[in-house]
């Protein structure tokens, strides 16, 4: 017999460390939430940014490596107030900080079935940010609340299979693996036409040292035809604005609301993510649902999607990014258009499975 909690639409509320749209993490969940607000019969999410206590000061942790990324301390009376009121079936937390722990101890004392995203690798993370005894210290503290998170969460959503593999050592008890879903406005706006030809590159992300922005910008002088734009913002910014003045082909924009960047998108021919290390990476999903050509290094958890990997090419071991973009230049542009169009068929595929795998972790939780 079914229960009457089963017989309405869910209720779900994400409790986020991540400001929305500004890293893959928050960008990831904001996306997800539109598509799902038209199926369930809640969902809103707790943004840190826009919830954390003291909002006139800002007080707030920077994280070493990158002080534009931060941690919030949450207002936690009036988010308490809003649960409540709302009274959640399900509640997700998108990645490891303050606001995760609050919906860990909400899920833990009010008995609502938690699901905590697991998007990036702390091994790799710790490795590349922090060395020495300052390095064990922080991996040490980073397995430790994760290990914290994962005992009581009932689900854990990650990317690929390698980060499941690191979620279950960390003591997760039910793993899934779960595609990217797209922005309703890429997936929606009529698509601007591709000739196949390279005449401009975009970089679209946060400008930091795992994204290997400065060898594109290097990049951008091996190949001075091209026309090179740098769409974010981030610590290696005043880094890049330098190189900018030496190269006038290397064009910053600064941070883009995702209407600008998608405009971005349609204007360039060709995108490059050259991460070092890459959990998915979501900017190649919207560039390939417009129909563009991306580019990405191996290290993009991305090309663990078999679909999705044929829709992409790829920065090859001991190849320049230059040398990458010029292989692709010497190709014809009917074979350039077509493997758009294969890329493009990819991703909306993608997104329609994401979509009901992430509705079925709602259901099962809710049984």
């Amino acid at each position: 017999m079914i229960s009457e909690k089963r017989s309405t639409p869910a209720r779900v509320m994400i409790l986020s460390d991540a400001i929305p749209q500004r890293n893959g993490v928050g960008t990831y969940y904001h996306d997800l939430m539109e598509h799902l607000q038209g199926e369930l019969e809640y969902v809103e999410m707790i943004p840190a940014q826009a919830n954390c206590l003291f909002k006139t000061n800002r007080i707030s942790i920077p994280l070493p490596g990158d002080p534009s990324q931060k941690l919030y301390l949450p207002n936690v009376i009036p988010i308490l107030r809003q649960i409540k009121q709302q009274r959640p079936d399900v509640l997700i937390a998108p990645t490891l900080g303050p606001f995760a722990l609050l919906a860990r101890l909400v899920s833990r004392h009010q008995k609502i079935p938690l699901i905590f995203g697991y998007h990036t690798s702390l091994n790799k993370l710790v490795n590349l940010y922090w060395q020495g005894g300052f390095g064990v210290l922080c991996a040490w503290y980073l397995k430790r609340a994760s290990r914290v998170m994962f005992r009581q969460a009932d689900r854990v959503v990650v990317n690929t299979e390698e980060m499941k593999k690191e979620a279950l050592s960390l003591g997760a008890k039910k793993v899934d693996v779960m595609g990217t879903s797209i922005a309703r406005p890429i997936v929606t706006t009529p698509l601007e036409p591709f000739d196949g030809e390279i005449r401009s590159v975009l970089f679209g992300g946060r400008l930091a040292k795992e994204k290997r922005v400065m060898k594109l910008a290097e990049a951008a002088e091996d190949v001075p035809e091209l026309i090179f734009r740098f769409a974010g913002d981030g610590p290696l910014m005043a880094q890049l604005k330098k190189k900018a003045k030496a190269s006038p082909n290397l064009i910053l924009t600064g941070w883009l609301s995702r209407e600008d960047l998608l405009v971005e998108i349609d204007t360039s021919d060709l995108v490059v993510l050259p991460s070092e290390h890459e959990s998915f990476g979501s900017i190649a999903l919207e560039v390939m649902a417009r129909g563009r050509i991306m580019l990405v290094s191996q290290n993009c958890g991305i090309l663990h999607w078999p679909d999705l990997a044929q829709g992409l090419y790829v920065i090859q071991e001991n190849e320049s990014i230059a040398d990458a973009i010029r292989r692709i230049q010497a190709l014809s542009p009917e074979v350039l258009m077509e493997h758009a169009r294969v890329a493009q068929k990819a991703t909306l595929d993608m997104n329609q499975n994401t979509l009901r795998g992430w509705r079925k972790v709602i259901e099962d939780l809710r049984k």
